[in-house]
C-alpha cells in the first residue's frame, strides 16, 4: 500500500512540471492545425460623391465566409473589423451585379477564403433629388464643474440626397449623439451627421458644431403643489400634495425663477378604483432642469 502512496503523491513537482508541459505541447498542436470557420461579415456598399443616383436596395446585407487556415492565424482575425466594401459601378439608374472581394477582409497572412455566400450581389439604383435640410445635435449628460451648455450651434448648411419619393417627407436630420461631460470649455466639434435609413446621404458627411458654455447654479423648492389630471368624474387623492424640487439652471437667471413657473402633475389615465403609487411629471421654463424631485413616488387613491 505505501509504494502504491508512494507512486501516487511521489515527486509532485515533477509531476507538475510534466503535466505543464504536456498541455503546452497540446496547445501548440491544436494551434497548428488547420481548421475551417464559418463567420458572417457585413456588406457595406460605397458610393460617394453622386447626387443623380441613390441605392435603393441592396439584396444582401450579410454574407457567410468560409475562412481555412491554422488555429494561432484564426486567433488573429478581429471579427468586428471585417467587412466587406463592394463599389457601385458606373451607370444610371437599374440592377447592378457585383462581386465581393476576398481582399476587403484585409486577412492575416496564412488565411484562406474558401467561400462566400453570396458570392454576387444585386444592388438597385433609383433616380435621385437633393435638398437643404436642419440639423439638430442630440446630446446626452451634462458638463461638469458648475457649467451648463449656452449654445449648441451647427456652423454649415447639409444637403440631403435620397430617392425623389421619398426626400420630401424630411425636413431634417440628426448628427451622432454629442456627450456633454466631455465638454469643458467653449470649442468647436466636428460631429458625423446621420443620414435617414433607404439610400440616403448627407452632403457634407460630417459638421462643425460650436459649444458655448456658461455657469449653472441651482436651487431648492419648497411647497410646490402637486395637480391632478384626471377625468372630472373620478375622485382622486394624494398623498403628500406638495413637493420638493431641486432645479438647476443658468446662473444669471436662477434667483428670477418663481414657484409658479414650475408645474408639477399626476396625470391619471386608464385607471380604475384602488391604491397606486405613481410618479409626477415636472414642467419647467426652457434651459431649467430639474435634479431632483422629493417623494419621487405619491400615494394615489382612485375612488
Amino acid at each position: 500500500m505505501s509504494d502504491v502512496l508512494r507512486l501516487v503523491f511521489g515527486n509532485i513537482p515533477l509531476k507538475v512540471l510534466a503535466f505543464v508541459f504536456a498541455l503546452f505541447l497540446w496547445v501548440l498542436a491544436v494551434l497548428d492545425r488547420t481548421y475551417e470557420v464559418k463567420v458572417d461579415v457585413p456588406v457595406k456598399v460605397v458610393e460617394k460623391g453622386r447626387s443623380e443616383r441613390v441605392i435603393s436596395d441592396v439584396d444582401a446585407k450579410v454574407a457567410a465566409v468560409v475562412l481555412s487556415g491554422k488555429g494561432k492565424e484564426l486567433l488573429r482575425v478581429k471579427r468586428s473589423a471585417l467587412e466587406f466594401k463592394p463599389v457601385v459601378p458606373e451607370g444610371k439608374f437599374g440592377t447592378r451585379q457585383v462581386r465581393l472581394n476576398p481582399s476587403d477582409l484585409k486577412l492575416p497572412p496564412g488565411l484562406v477564403v474558401r467561400s462566400i455566400e453570396p458570392e454576387i450581389i444585386e444592388i438597385k439604383l433609383g433616380p435621385a433629388r437633393a435638398k437643404d435640410v436642419a440639423v439638430s445635435v442630440p446630446t446626452k449628460n451634462h458638463p461638469g464643474a458648475g457649467m451648463m451648455t449656452s449654445q449648441i450651434k451647427v456652423l454649415s448648411g447639409v444637403r440631403l440626397v435620397g430617392p425623389i419619393e421619398e426626400l420630401q417627407s424630411y425636413t431634417s436630420v440628426w448628427t451622432e449623439t454629442l456627450d456633454l461631460s466631455t465638454v469643458q470649455q467653449n470649442e468647436i466639434r466636428r460631429l458625423r451627421v446621420v443620414p435617414p435609413p433607404g439610400g440616403f446621404f448627407c452632403i457634407p458627411e460630417s459638421v462643425d458644431v460650436e459649444l458655448v458654455l456658461e455657469k449653472e447654479a441651482a436651487r431648492i423648492f419648497l411647497g410646490l403643489p402637486v395637480q391632478i389630471v384626471a377625468p372630472p368624474t373620478i375622485d382622486v387623492q394624494v398623498v403628500p400634495n406638495e413637493a420638493q424640487i431641486a432645479v438647476a439652471g443658468p446662473a444669471n437667471r436662477i434667483d428670477s425663477l418663481k414657484p409658479s413657473d414650475i408645474t408639477v402633475q399626476i396625470k391619471i389615465s386608464g385607471l380604475g378604483p384602488g391604491s397606486y403609487r405613481l410618479g409626477a411629471d415636472v414642467s419647467l421654463p426652457e434651459r431649467f432642469r430639474m435634479v431632483k424631485i422629493e417623494p419621487q413616488l405619491f400615494d394615489v387613491t382612485i375612488r
